[in-house]
């Protein structure tokens, strides 16, 4: 088994070889080839872009290995053996790369909230970030010894430093997101004015631009500020929403909203209530000059929104109303029940009556937290389930958020899930943060938020991180549904989802080979160590776990407990872990049916012939067996 995760580089390439394979030479791009095959679609001299400083060093890090994995957490998961959710503590780039080969192309729909770079928020400290005295000196804003050197509009109190880190923070997260998503899939992304140009930019060069599908202005709250040091008061945030396919995601069913509208029957109609909307053209329209005689007599000549023909049509059906006892001006009818077989397209103006807001949000925590407010600034249920309710999922479809904060993606997905008699998968990612970190310099708010978070998670024996933070109230809202949902709870066919299997990231449970050594006592202890090449402590779950992501299945697959291996069906997988295999098991393995059988190097110990044997009876079988 390769050690490493996915290979974002060799995978690109290989997408670029099935298209092009006449533009490779020993497995290197020749540009002139591509061009040639492109034409006047290739242009390597100047053109429209989105640069900043650093970028270069994005692709670097998106391009860098990784031998990370994941660690199971049972103590902290809920209904482990039966759920389909994940909850993921550690780096979110990390997770992303863990996840890539398992998930790529899997994801309907992701959500994030990530740091707004506000000055305080920010807390990815990425290998290639650098400190602003660097940044000045290397873009020659300054001199040696600090002196402004040249004046551009990116000296350090105009922010051209806090917008590059924050940058280069989200591009690569941002470009493995979309490899995780499916081809009608969709991601929203919220933001404040900070960073919401600098986003757009950016998520136009990751998903195309021809894949914007709108810019979501969300009223996150209902009350006024009154700050007398700004021009403008701010009560909305931005949510970019982009698809990675347009085409396809329309062809898939575009998700609707609820239908809001005035419905009423004041009439009887047969056809149930209703609403309406003027036959005679606005200001602004062209429409079809004629004469309508209305129920009072009254003839009136004007240009009307349909052809004199439809609007017989539509009068001999009863779809055309009279307001004003009979004297007012035609209007058309339609019909609730048309209308929510349709569904409703959304807009891009999200009230805080009917998407929520802060002030929801916060009677949210209090109702799972004995009337305290545990997270500061969280996202309220229905402004995440009108998301999901727009990107069309079904039955099965993951979500996924990897700047998870206070849990609400989980929370929405689960309630979604009751709501719609469907269950719906979730990968949530949250940072193991220190809540204690921004204490004393935090103002009495914040303080106080802290603090009541701290009081709850020592008297559960937690630490004092927003993961453990965000688990409990996840935790708490599978609870709570199962009281608030018992009726609708009964009537499923499928149970509910409310669990998760928690993880961490952490080093690989395999040894790696140490490639600085040189003297031949060093490469002689490294061996010996290497006989066994697991790392001291590593439990059964996790092998389990790194093997199934390292060959780009999920941990979450369905897996069958036989005698001394494990069988997974779907991918007609046989593993064993055990050391000191015998005959017996082995013949037990190639009898289970499977195709591919995977085994530890221990599992032969010292027995050559075994070995030898078994991997003769395999190949005679045509099972192919891997040693890891």
């Amino acid at each position: 088994m390769n050690g490493y995760n996915d290979n974002i580089t060799n995978d690109q390439l290989a997408k670029l070889r099935q298209l092009f394979p006449e533009v490779f030479t020993e497995d290197r791009i020749d540009w002139a080839r591509l061009k040639a095959t492109l034409g006047d679609a290739v242009d390597l001299g100047e053109r429209y872009g989105l640069g900043w400083k650093g970028k270069s060093d994005v692709f670097a890090k998106i391009q860098e290995k990784t031998v990370e994995t994941l660690h199971t957490d049972r103590a902290n998961s809920v209904d482990w053996d039966t759920t389909s959710n994940m909850f993921i503590e550690g780096d979110n780039l990390a997770a992303l790369k863990i996840l890539h080969k398992s998930y790529y192309g899997k994801v309907k729909m992701i959500y994030i909230d990530p740091p707004y770079n506000t000055g305080n928020d920010f807390v990815y400290n990425d290998d290639f970030k650098q400190t602003r005295k660097s940044y000045e000196a290397e873009a020659g804003i300054t001199d040696d010894e600090g002196n402004v050197t040249r004046d551009d509009g990116l000296c350090s109190n105009t922010g051209g430093h806090k917008h590059s880190n924050w940058m280069s923070m989200m591009y690569p997260r941002l470009f493995l997101a979309r490899n995780l998503l499916r081809q009608d899939g969709v991601i929203f992304v919220s933001i404040d004015d900070n960073e919401v140009h600098n986003l757009r930019l950016m998520m136009n060069e990751i998903f195309g631009e021809e894949n914007f599908q709108g810019h979501i202005h969300w009223r996150r709250r209902t009350n006024q500020p009154n700050d007398p040091m700004k021009m403008i008061g701010l009560v909305a945030e931005h949510i970019l929403v982009y698809t990675r396919n347009a085409e396809l995601y329309k062809n898939s069913g575009v998700g609707k909203i609820a239908v809001t509208g005035d419905f009423s029957n004041p009439d009887n109609d047969v056809n149930g209530a209703w609403a309406s909307k003027p036959w005679k053209t606005g200001s602004s329209q062209s429409g079809v000059r004629y004469k309508i005689q209305l129920p009072s007599g009254r003839e009136v000549l004007d240009d009307w929104m349909g052809s004199e023909g439809t609007y017989r049509k539509l009068l001999e059906q009863g779809r055309i109303y009279f307001p004003s006892g009979g004297n007012g001006l035609p209007r058309k009818k339609y019909y609730l029940s048309e209308r929510q077989e349709e569904g409703q397209s959304a807009t891009n103006w999200w009230s805080s009556d009917v998407f929520g807001n802060n002030q929801a949000a916060t009677s949210e925590q209090k109702e799972l937290f004995d009337g305290k407010v545990v997270f500061e600034n969280p996202k309220p249920i229905s402004l995440i389930k009108n998301m999901i309710d727009i990107s069309n999922v079904r039955d099965g479809d993951i979500i996924v958020d990897f700047f998870a904060g206070s849990g609400t993606i989980m929370h929405a997905a689960m309630e979604y899930s009751v709501e719609n008699n469907i269950n719906l998968r979730t990968i949530a990612v949250q940072l193991s943060e220190d809540l204690d970190k921004n204490y004393k310099s935090a103002n009495p708010k914040t303080r106080q938020i802290i603090e009541n978070a701290v009081a709850i998670l020592d008297r559960l024996n937690l630490r004092h991180t927003i993961a453990d933070l965000s688990r409990e109230r996840i935790r708490r809202a599978g609870a709570k549904i199962k009281a608030d949902f018992a009726d609708k709870l009964s009537e499923r066919k499928a149970p509910l989802d409310l669990g998760f299997r928690a993880y961490t990231i952490g080093e690989s449970n395999f040894k790696r080979w140490n490639e600085q050594v040189s003297t031949a006592e060093e490469i002689r202890q490294q061996t010996l160590e290497s006989i066994d090449p697991l790392e001291l402590g590593a439990t059964d779950d996790d092998i389990l776990t790194e093997v199934l992501l390292k060959r780009g299945i999920s941990p979450l697959v369905t897996i069958e407990q036989r005698n001394n291996y494990l069988f997974i069906p779907s991918e007609s997988l046989a593993i064993s872990l055990i050391a000191n295999i015998t005959e017996t098991d082995f013949a037990r393995l190639l009898d289970s049916g499977a195709e591919q059988i995977v085994l530890l190097s221990r599992a032969f110990g010292d027995d050559a012939n075994l070995r030898a044997n078994a991997m003769l009876q395999a190949e005679q079988r045509g099972v192919r067996v891997e040693v890891v």
